[in-house]
């Protein structure tokens, strides 16, 4: 503890091994934290370097004489940065909805990745924009599960399809329909989970 302490205090001053050994210290910490969160648009190290300036946001402005640990400092200016982050990235117009996915870590299910896949699908269809909206892999499922059975057989494919990452064009190709019939199946989809969010919101 006294070592950290005067790694923190030689860190301020601007000693750029002492950051360094701070950052290797705390780099897994920092993933632990990152990956509570999936930011739509931005790679899983986008969020960890974003954890990483919270770090050194923590080292800056930590002061010792406080009865919290560094620790505890570091982790609250991590989520203030990661959430910092995510609004930025939700207030830049022109922009896909994007969704901070707060996963349960300590769930190893396999089904997390469908249920990202899922999340991760949603960022073409729902047209919604609160300044930010937390899902939990729960709330994902209960989507999941909404749209599954309020979409037609039509438009739960074309969901299906673009939660892959097909275009518009690609759909229209597989199930041999026009772009336009695809575009108005995501016009609909959009009004029926935009629904569904606008009950989550009010719970």
């Amino acid at each position: 503890m006294i070592r950290e302490h005067q790694l923190l205090e030689e860190a301020k001053s601007g000693d750029e091994e002492a950051v360094g050994q701070i950052f290797d210290k705390y780099k897994n910490f920092v993933f632990l934290k990152a990956r509570n969160y999936f930011l739509l648009g931005a790679e899983r190290e986008d969020l960890i370097q974003e954890g990483m300036i919270g770090l050194l946001k923590a080292i800056r402005g930590y002061d010792k004489n406080k009865l919290a640990s560094f620790r505890t400092f570091a982790s609250i200016c991590i989520k203030r940065q990661l959430i910092t982050a995510i609004k930025t990235a939700n207030s830049q117009k022109n922009m896909a909805l994007n969704f901070a996915v707060g996963l349960v870590t300590e769930d190893k299910n396999e089904n997390n990745k469908e249920v990202v896949s899922y999340a991760r699908g949603l960022e073409s269809y729902i047209s919604y924009s609160p300044e930010e909206l937390y899902l939990t892999k729960e709330q994902i499922e209960g989507l999941r599960d909404f749209l599954k059975i309020n979409l037609s057989e039509f438009e739960y494919t074309v969901f299906n399809y673009m939660v892959v990452g097909l275009t518009y064009k690609d759909i229209a190709k597989k199930l041999s329909k026009k772009i336009k019939s695809v575009d108005n199946a995501i016009q609909r989809i959009k009004r029926k989970s935009g629904n569904w969010l606008e009950n989550y919101q009010q719970c």
